[in-house]
């Protein structure tokens, strides 16, 4: 550079210019996608999709975007299963890369319904004989000392088909045998230990589903059994409770539950497998079928799960033998949710 007729040397130079507005990732569930950008702070920020062939953009409303500076993500809702979205940041008035993704399928609850039931001697299985084994129950365990205390049930919301009742009884003989609360899971009961059972939990599972819906009825009894994990004086003449709940994990196998003090196992919902969980509780009677619904919540919107565990019991703390004798739980018309 010659400057007054003497030459020199200078370093020019362009100084890096942040992104103004990128997005990041879209992930698509059944009926919505999760979307994330970034942009400089400051800007006004949010999102717009379309539908795949369509022209028009629409805005993601501003309450439902959620920023912390640069970052900024927004769930879309109420879209179409199995429909190809395009979705794109905005930030101030420039936008981000479009990104396309195809929402899931949706999915029913195999025998939701509960009215799949059959008879093994005096075992009540929740399907029919020959049937898809979606759910089962500890009954297996519960006869070995007594009868089935998880059985169909004609008492229904609408009074068509069969709902499951789950009793918490004491089976035995005297005072010798063991509090078995009534329950139902999606897995298999996989055997006997002593007295003590050993379950499978959890059926083969992809989707993301953000709500579960049903009808209960319940009835709470005191509680009778306490075993030597809990305070007895504590416990002991207290309203027992009812309690569903489900979740999504992502490892390999379903979870293997163990009730035998010796080497117990039992789900964490904050384990490291978990994606996401839930769950519904009640210690007072509820005499009419009334509906429920148990909201999903998730670790992390790109985990895809693998297994999906669902759970019911007339005794929350049934895994460890304590519990009303004579509560019981009503169940009927499981169905999952795939939107908010």
């Amino acid at each position: 550079v010659t400057v007054h007729g003497r030459t020199e040397r200078w370093t020019v130079y362009v100084e890096k210019v942040d992104f103004v507005v990128n997005t990041v990732s879209a992930d698509a569930w059944s009926k919505v996608v999760w979307v994330y950008g970034e942009s400089q702070e400051g800007l006004k920020q949010g999102f717009q999709y379309r539908q795949a062939g369509s022209e028009e953009w629409i805005d993601v409303p501003e309450s439902s975007v959620v920023s912390d500076g640069t970052s900024f993500s927004a769930c879309i809702p109420r879209l179409e299963p199995l429909t190809e979205y395009v979705v794109r940041a905005v930030a101030g008035e420039d936008f981000g890369s479009e990104i396309h993704v195809t929402t899931q399928s949706t999915e029913l609850i195999p025998n939701g319904s509960f009215d799949q039931w059959s008879l093994n001697g005096k075992v009540w299985q929740p399907w029919n004989e020959g049937g898809l084994q979606f759910w089962d129950t500890g009954n297996k365990g519960a006869t070995t000392l007594g009868s089935s205390n998880t059985y169909p049930s004609d008492d229904t919301p609408d009074g068509n088909g069969r709902s499951a009742c789950l009793e918490t009884r004491f089976v035995g003989v005297g005072v010798i045998g063991k509090l078995a609360a009534g329950n139902i899971f999606a897995g298999e009961y996989v055997k006997t230990d002593g007295t003590n059972g050993i379950l499978s939990f959890g059926r083969p599972w992809n989707l993301r589903p953000t709500r579960l819906r049903g009808w209960f009825k319940y009835h709470s009894a005191p509680i009778s059994n306490v075993s030597s994990d809990f305070d007895a004086d504590k416990l002991k003449g207290t309203p027992d409770t009812g309690i569903v709940w489900i979740a999504l994990i992502d490892s390999d196998e379903p979870f293997e539950i163990r009730t035998n003090p010796k080497n117990r196992q039992l789900f964490d919902p904050e384990g490291q497998e978990v994606v996401a969980y839930g769950k519904a509780e009640w210690s007072k009677d509820v005499t009419d079928w009334t509906q429920f619904e148990i909201t999903l919540d998730y670790k992390s919107t790109q985990r895809v799960p693998k297994y999906l565990l669902c759970t019911a019991s007339a005794s929350s703390l049934g895994d460890y033998f304590t519990g009303g004798n004579g509560s019981i739980l009503m169940l009927d018309n499981f169905e999952l949710m795939f939107d908010y």
